[in-house]
């Protein structure tokens, strides 16, 4: 399969666009040899560069995992650039400690892992199948080809392979699986008292020095991360795609080249005998091969099982033990003249003699089930969209040269080049390098293309920008504000709502821990909370671990804290939205693991031993840390 997607990318196109490439790229070798650019290097990794490109890609890809795991409570400005990066930064460097010991020890995904992989993966997919067109538009889209990004794979399955060798090697016995359960199964009885912060706030003295302080002390909090507002032109294939016309036709033509493809790329159940030819072999062990399974064909035409010729003469040792079996195979599967034959069989049909690198060999198709399409009703407006979206791809291609044009030819002005397209000049608010969720601003090539030197000083026209959804962009920074603290009279409000809701809060705590105190001392809950005027008895109530009728922090507080009784009082602090609160553990009654069935206690060793997995790891990847030479570029981050 990987030599069939590589020659895909081959032939007098690779030879047109090598060809058109060398100039510009010696001149590019040129610059970087007189003293010019290259990459920067973040770090290195027992010689192994990290660069400040892969640096950027990974900090997007950590960004845009945060977005997605948030949600719509995202907030950049939560999140310290800096150290995000550094710790970003970190993984680079234990994913490529890991490589190294994967590489060192011989562990490599094989060509079977990495195509399996491949088309595994649904973005490569049509219709639920791989398709070798999408693989190779997408990765042209990113720069890829398909040689580097199959490395890449491999690599990341390496590592997995070096990841669950470790993982698999955890082990969790009768004891402390016994003692988990008692303590997952405990059951406690909890009281508590609550204090408000509410109750302490028109208590707050508030100053001007006092606030000009606390400022002070905590103007990390009110610092904005540089931002810009762009202008900008976004050509996208969807809203041409919505004026476009498809004919009924062409989508009865597609139906049908969709339907002979998909028959022709069906799974088929397949056996075969292989007479083996070495690579190295003369003229005259070819023909003996030949004759040999050409033997086994004439003993199977004459009436013997298949399998029975398969388990005695076959040189495949693992097939020929399942009567020649190859199980269900995809054509990307096995080598192509081996895939013609097979595939232009019918069930039951013996081939003729066929000549593989590996050898000559008969094949038989056991099974091979009709592929199964929709009609033609249900699927034609998906078709027909499908058309229109890659007519106006093309539409979007052609446009991108004119506006790339016409946005060099114009610099400070985008308005020629989006009046060519037929589209309008759009702006946006203002965005720092963390991006938005959406929009024009969550694409990573124009975030990394607006904070850049050039475009922050010029102020011009952005080269042309290709985009996730296959289209392309060309932005211009109309303004730019630094990364700064806000001013404290700008803020002032702001710190005054902080510092009350702060000071209130430390009262609050100081009145249950005294309170805590209290009982750890001796006194009742009942007599010591008397003596706070704003707390709150509740009655003490039994919980489980996990039950949601008491307090989360009132509930984690109490499972915290020792259940012995010789250990004195069992009393804690817990925060809580309100406030805080001081809790009592009362009694305690531990799980019994007798009451949990076989289904569940191996599913919690199951869990255990990946939580031991990782952590076995962890420290596998902290040890080869420790051996490894690293050197880290703080300039270059």
């Amino acid at each position: 399969m990987l030599l069939a997607i590589r020659d895909r990318t081959r032939g007098w196109i690779a030879y047109l666009i090598v060809a058109l490439l060398v100039i510009p790229f010696a001149l590019f070798g040129l610059y970087n040899y007189v003293g010019g650019g290259g990459p920067q290097i973040v770090a290195t990794v027992n010689g192994e560069e990290i660069t400040r490109a892969q640096l950027d890609q990974a900090y997007q890809q950590r960004q845009a995992e945060l977005r997605r795991m948030l949600g719509e409570r995202f907030d950049p400005s939560l999140f310290d650039t800096g150290q995000l990066r550094r710790q970003t930064l970190q993984q680079l460097i234990d994913r490529q400690v890991l490589v190294d010991y994967a590489q060192t020890n011989g562990l490599r995904a094989s060509d079977t892992d990495v195509a399996r992989s491949v088309r595994s993966q649904s973005i490569f997919q049509v219709d639920g199948r791989f398709s070798i067109d999408r693989y190779r538009t997408i990765l042209e889209q990113n720069g890829l080809t398909p040689e580097a990004y199959e490395a890449q794979l491999r690599r990341d399955l390496s590592i997995t392979l070096l990841q669950r060798a470790v993982e698999t090697s955890a082990f969790t016995t009768d004891r402390a699986l016994d003692r988990l359960l008692e303590l997952q199964g405990q059951r406690r009885e909890l009281a508590w008292a609550t204090v408000p912060a509410a109750d302490y706030r028109d208590d707050v003295e508030v100053t001007e020095a006092a606030l000009q302080t606390w400022y002070d002390e905590h103007a990390d909090r009110f610092r904005v991360p540089e931002q810009v507002q762009l202008r900008y032109l976004r050509l996208s294939p969807e809203p041409i795609a919505e004026d476009i016309t498809v004919s009924a036709a062409d989508v009865e033509a597609r139906y049908e080249e969709r339907s002979a493809s998909t028959r022709n790329a069906s799974a088929r159940e397949v056996r075969h005998i292989l007479a083996s030819v070495p690579p190295e072999a003369d003229d005259a062990e070819v023909q003996s091969a030949l004759e040999e399974i050409e033997a086994a064909r004439e003993r199977i035409r004459e009436g013997e099982a298949f399998a029975a010729v398969a388990e005695s003469v076959s040189d495949d040792p693992g097939s020929a033990a399942q009567g020649g079996s190859l199980g269900t195979i995809e054509r990307g599967d096995v080598d192509a003249a081996f895939a013609d034959a097979a595939w232009a069989l019918t069930p039951g049909e013996l081939s003729e003699p066929v000549r593989t690198p590996f050898g000559w060999h008969l094949i038989e198709v056991t099974d091979a089930p009709a592929p199964e399409m929709p009609p033609l009703d249900q699927v034609r407006d998906q078709i027909r969209e499908e058309i229109a979206l890659e007519r106006a791809e093309r539409r979007v291609f052609e446009l991108a040269n004119e506006v790339d044009t016409l946005a060099f030819e114009n610099p400070a002005n985008l308005e020629p080049a989006a009046e060519a397209a037929g589209i309008e000049v759009e702006e946006t608010g203002w965005v720092s390098a963390s991006g938005t969720e959406e929009g024009i601003a969550s694409e990573a090539p124009v975030l990394q293309t607006a904070f850049s030197e050039d475009m922050l000083e010029s102020r011009e026209n952005s080269g042309l920008l290709e985009l996730s959804d296959g289209g392309y962009a060309v932005i211009r920074v109309m303004d730019y504000r630094p990364a700064r603290t806000e001013p404290f009279e700008t803020v002032r409000d702001d710190v005054e709502a902080a510092y009350v809701r702060e000071q209130a809060r430390a009262s609050a705590r100081a009145a249950a821990q005294s309170i805590a105190d209290a009982v750890q001392s001796g006194e009742s809950l009942e007599a010591a909370a008397a003596g706070v005027p704003a707390a709150a008895l509740n009655p003490a109530q039994w919980s489980e671990r996990n039950a949601r009728a008491l307090p989360a922090g009132v509930r984690e507080t109490g499972f915290r804290l020792p259940s012995g009784d010789d250990q004195g009082p069992r009393v804690g602090v817990a925060t809580l939205p309100e406030g805080f609160a001081a809790v009592v553990v009362q009694s305690v009654e531990p799980g019994d693991p007798a009451s949990v069935d076989a289904e569940r206690r191996a599913e919690l060793r199951r869990t255990l031993n990946d939580l031991d997995g990782q952590a076995s790891v962890s420290a596998i990847v902290e040890a080869l840390r420790d051996q490894a030479e690293i050197r880290i570029r703080e300039d270059n981050i």
